[in-house]
């Protein structure tokens, strides 16, 4: 773990949760001092390119930071979802400009796929950059963007040449002071407050050539989009400790009708359920994480399972709180409140439950009909076994 961070959590995330939710805005002393402590620069490698075997790390990081506050976890995991794309993927030249700012907390960068007609259908965006000589002229908007009103550069995946749904794409990385391209706030959430959100417009904004990510576009943000959604699972999985101690806090301390909450049956088993599912979900995520710590964008099927399971699961773990807390559950400036609307939100970004069920069913459906199923039925533990023979003895 990252030395220093336990303190940083206890001494100025967690005292500062509550307002951070009620003010919708996390104070900027409090993204220097993750900066400082190295939080956004965990797989930073040498030269500024990414070391995704350092994935597990940030993993726990994001888990630690959103037990107390995912807008906080949120924030940190952004900044290394940017830095991530520019360091594997960007010309040297902007590297140069936008890597070491970033990291330290100076500037900040957004990854823009969705928009208003086009979220999981991302083969329906509207953005169109159409080639005009060493140049792109950008026209378009995206929607549900972190960091867009305070973003100094943008990674904007776009069609080139066309809207028609079958058109090529490109990642291009937007100077947001460029003239015709601007962000600001969206729809305020209910849920992750404080995590800056919102939406870039783009009218007619010259964008050299040479300031695109070196890789199909499409392909490299969805390299991206794997790494927010393993982020997405251990905020899940940090909202399922915090639901948990709150739990375990409000039981012990609470009692009704002459007997302490802890010594209903109901209670317990609640709390057996949240215990139970905060260690299936960490062990899920952290085997997704091992698979992107590979360096080819990870296994998309675990990753999808472990987002899937960590969100839904922390959506009842924080729906039970709030039922132990009794009416302190449904007051708003309440801890296991502000849990149970993040998880929520954690059930829709990155990807809906219900998409990554449809497309697990899916291609688990096509396995089978190929007689490809073993990724889906075997664990780690029982391919190792299958791998050795019964036993697990050559």
């Amino acid at each position: 773990m990252i030395p220093g961070l336990e303190t940083f959590i206890d001494a100025e995330v967690a005292p500062r949760a509550q307002a951070i939710d009620r003010d919708a805005n996390i104070p900027p002393d409090l993204i220097e001092r993750a900066a400082a402590l190295g939080l956004q620069r965990i797989l930073a490698g040498p030269g500024g390119r990414p070391d995704p075997t350092r994935i597990e790390t940030a993993c726990e990081v994001s888990m630690s930071l959103a037990a107390h506050s995912p807008a906080v976890a949120l924030l940190v995991a952004g900044t290394r979802l940017s830095t991530y794309l520019l360091g594997k993927y960007a010309p040297a030249h902007l590297v140069e400009r936008w890597l070491e700012p970033t990291l330290a907390g100076r500037t900040f960068g957004s990854f823009a796929i969705t928009e208003p007609e086009a979220g999981t259908d991302v083969r329906g965006l509207q953005t169109v950059a159409m080639p005009d000589g060493d140049r792109y002229v950008l026209n378009g908007g995206k929607c549900w963007v972190g960091f867009a009103p305070v973003a100094d550069f943008a990674i904007v995946l776009a069609k080139v040449g066309s809207a028609d749904r079958d058109a090529p794409m490109v990642a291009l990385v937007v100077d947001m002071s460029s003239p015709g391209a601007s962000g600001r706030p969206g729809p305020e959430l209910s849920g992750f407050r404080g995590m800056p959100n919102g939406e870039l417009h783009f009218t007619d904004v010259s964008v050299p050539a040479a300031d695109r990510l070196d890789v199909e576009g499409f392909a490299g943000m969805m390299d991206g989009l794997n790494m927010a959604r393993i982020d997405a699972a251990a905020y899940g999985c940090g909202l399922l400790r915090g639901a948990l101690v709150a739990s375990l806090d409000r039981a012990n301390g609470r009692s009704a009708f002459g007997r302490p909450l802890a010594e209903l049956a109901i209670i317990q088993r609640k709390i057996g359920r949240m215990a139970t599912d905060l260690h299936a979900a960490s062990a899920l995520t952290l085997r997704a994480a091992r698979s992107f710590a590979d360096g080819d964008g990870g296994d998309q099927d675990l990753i999808s399972m472990a987002k899937m399971f960590a969100s839904d699961a922390a959506r009842r773990a924080t729906d039970e709180a709030m039922q132990i807390h009794g009416a302190l559950g449904i007051v708003t400036d309440e801890p296991v409140n502000r849990m149970h609307r993040d998880a929520k939100v954690t059930q829709i970004f990155d990807g809906t439950s219900e998409i990554h069920e449809t497309m697990l069913g899916r291609r688990a459906l096509r396995a089978q009909a190929t007689g490809r199923l073993d990724p889906f039925i075997h664990t780690e533990r029982t391919a190792a076994l299958s791998a050795t023979g019964p036993g697990g003895l050559r």
